[in-house]
């Protein structure tokens, strides 16, 4: 809360509230990642609802297209909350991708109701916003990591390299190995299920996957065996197709359902330069297909029909707006 004698800024930055955060609660832009994470923290202490919608990704879990339900949640926690500290742990920024490690002290109906997030963080259309985080109960410096960011920046809809055809990967390099990595953290960051090259601007043939371990629905979104493809290719499909629903991190906000292939046979290269042979059916199947479809640029909105497609258009325009001219949506 803030502290009315002195009017600290509840980001604990020790400044004044006018000197600290309520510029940029007022519309001025923030610096870089971190300033960002201050004022949001500071906004939720203050239950300015408004504030988090404007700088929250269009892709972000957090983000609703039900707005007026977004903020009356939103100004609910603030209210139900006491914010007594923020301390942040880590900051790391690369250009268009930054981490933010903090703890929030907060109490809640006088029991201690502490956390720590290690945020992730886009810079889009010339603005921070918050995409996503990874929560533990309490003080938990292990979030911190060492070394590089090794989050990639996203391409989205709209950007000419996803409707590239990739080209094939020649040699397994150091360059290569060190791509799949990133790729693997920016996946998982993002909390997806596959990633390709094309969506981090990278047009080769290869994507990572980490399918959930069970098509058991309750554990759709439990981590599975992360795998890599290079120069993957289809050799066999089933006749048997079935259709679920389907969204695409390049494509933020939006999702259809998506007929599919139920059982395929694929051959790809590894990161050690061996070729393989596998059958994957289910989810793991359908994942595959979605990431295969970004190296020759193609995406799933493709395969909707006409009449699903046409009332998609509205909100694919109002993305590319958004993503690319930096306008709220």
């Amino acid at each position: 809360m803030t502290d009315t004698r002195k009017n600290l800024c509840p980001c604990s930055s020790g400044k004044l509230y006018e000197e600290c955060c309520k510029p940029l609660h007022e519309g001025k832009v923030a610096e870089n990642a971190e300033q960002l994470m201050r004022s949001r923290f500071s906004a939720y202490a203050l239950n300015l609802p408004k504030y988090i919608i404007k700088t929250t990704h269009p892709s972000s879990p957090q983000y609703s297209k039900n707005k007026f339900a977004w903020k009356r949640s939103i100004s609910q926690f603030s209210t139900a909350a006491t914010f007594d500290k923020l301390e942040i742990l880590d900051f790391k920024e690369n250009k268009m991708v930054a981490t933010v490690t903090f703890t929030a002290y907060i109490t809640q109906d006088d029991a201690d109701s502490t956390f720590t997030e290690k945020s992730y963080f886009e810079f889009l259309g010339g603005r921070w916003l918050y995409r996503s985080g990874r929560l533990e109960e309490g003080h938990a410096p292990n979030l911190v990591t060492t070394g590089q960011l090794k989050l990639l920046p996203l391409a989205y809809y709209g950007d000419p390299i996803l409707r590239k055809v990739a080209d094939p990967v020649g040699e397994i390099t150091d360059e290569i190995r060190a791509l799949a990595e990133e790729m693997i953290e920016t996946m998982d960051a993002c909390d997806g299920l596959g990633l390709a090259a094309p969506q981090v601007h990278h047009s080769i043939r290869m994507f990572v996957t980490r399918p959930p371990p069970a098509e058991d629905e309750a554990e759709k979104h439990a981590l599975g065996e992360v795998k890599v493809f290079i120069n993957p290719k289809i050799t066999a499909s089933s006749s048997e197709t079935w259709r679920a629903e389907e969204g695409c991190l390049s494509i933020p906000a939006i999702h259809g359902d998506v007929k599919r292939a139920h059982e395929i046979t694929v051959e790809y290269t590894d990161l050690e330069g061996k070729t393989k042979t596998e059958t994957f059916s289910g989810w793991p199947a359908k994942i595959f297909q979605h990431e295969n479809d970004h190296i020759d640029g193609i995406l799933f909105i493709d395969y909707l029909d006409v009449q699903e497609r046409q009332k998609l258009e509205p909100l694919l325009k109002n993305l590319e707006k958004h993503i690319h001219d930096g306008t709220e949506m």
